[in-house]
């Protein structure tokens, strides 16, 4: 069986993992358009008064643990996603947590630009320079616990945190910009263990949430954002994509959902596609700093999003 140790084991570690204490369980995988930044502006349009919470574009799932600090096991969770390694990592960290550790810290320690290159290739071949042919499934062939372990490490270590692969499923994105980062996990994944204990973790569409979801009930969906302009394009966080049809299947969803009582609240771009869809809903504007241009004098830069409620 193929095995992230044939790596591993051919390269002498040259750093050592900090223990890093944090107090509350907060998100292990760094995420695009995470909403850390936005809890304190989202706090007072949150609801209070729901039933069961559910998240089905789960990312970083940053409001989803701001909820559970307020709740604890008051309420039940369900977060779920496309992403099959990102829901295997959930599901890791939440029964596997100490041996994922062990893992990505071996990968942390012997982490420089070959080793990370190494580590993101070990299911291509390179038959020419820059081209890629997949020749096999991590899926179907690495050990669960590898598999997330593999997952974290490249979300820690690649340009921006960003999650996206090709159309044959290849993560694609290059090694970040500094060697020297902190990327240690301290005890991170044991927090986030306690709290995944209490949660229903899927691999499914956010269109399954439909017949699971009650009267009362609140589902917050962080969709891959809508372009600002007509010449941006979708982030691939699944090799199907996120395009126009989809943002307004979501909205199509979210009628839905509201002709049944049910609370929602969407997060996305104040574009015109998205305003234009939820006209009827209430909408609130936030400013945000996001750091995806690959040219540093351009990194920071500030966009408008929207918060749209039913509420």
């Amino acid at each position: 069986m193929t095995s992230l140790y044939d790596i591993i084991d051919k390269q002498q570690p040259h750093r050592k993992a900090l223990d890093k204490q944090i107090k509350e369980a907060i998100p292990f995988v760094q995420w695009v358009g995470g909403k850390r930044q936005l809890i304190e502006k989202y706090k007072t349009l949150l609801p209070k008064d729901y039933e069961n919470y559910y998240e089905p574009f789960a990312g970083g799932a940053s409001i989803f643990y701001y909820m559970y600090s307020l709740y604890g096991e008051s309420k039940k969770y369900f977060l779920s996603d496309l992403n099959k390694e990102l829901v295997i990592s959930y599901e890791q960290i939440k029964l596997n947590p100490t041996r994922v550790k062990e893992i990505y810290n071996d990968l942390y320690e012997r982490h420089t630009k070959k080793f990370y290159y190494d580590i993101r290739n070990i299911d291509r071949t390179s038959p020419s320079p820059r081209k890629y042919e997949k020749s096999f499934d991590i899926l179907d062939t690495l050990p669960e616990e590898e598999i997330a372990a593999r997952f974290l490490y490249l979300n820690m270590t690649c340009f921006n945190a960003i999650y996206r692969v090709n159309g044959s499923g290849l993560f694609n994105v290059p090694i970040g910009t500094s060697l020297k980062k902190d990327f240690s996990v301290g005890n991170k994944f044991d927090l986030c263990s306690e709290v995944l204990k209490n949660v229903t973790i899927e691999h499914q569409s956010y269109l399954e949430v439909e017949n699971l979801v009650q009267t009362k009930d609140f589902v917050y969906f962080d969709p891959p954002y809508a372009p600002l302009t007509a010449t941006s394009n979708f982030t691939s966080y699944t090799k199907e994509g996120f395009d126009v049809k989809d943002q307004k299947e979501l909205k199509e969803l979210c009628d839905r959902l509201d002709s049944k009582g049910v609370c929602f609240a969407v997060s996305n771009s104040n574009c015109e596609l998205i305003t234009d869809l939820y006209k009827d809903y209430n909408k609130h504007v936030f400013v945000v700093n996001r750091n995806l241009n690959s040219k540093k004098d351009k990194r920071k830069e500030s966009a408008e999003e929207v918060l749209i409620t039913n509420y």
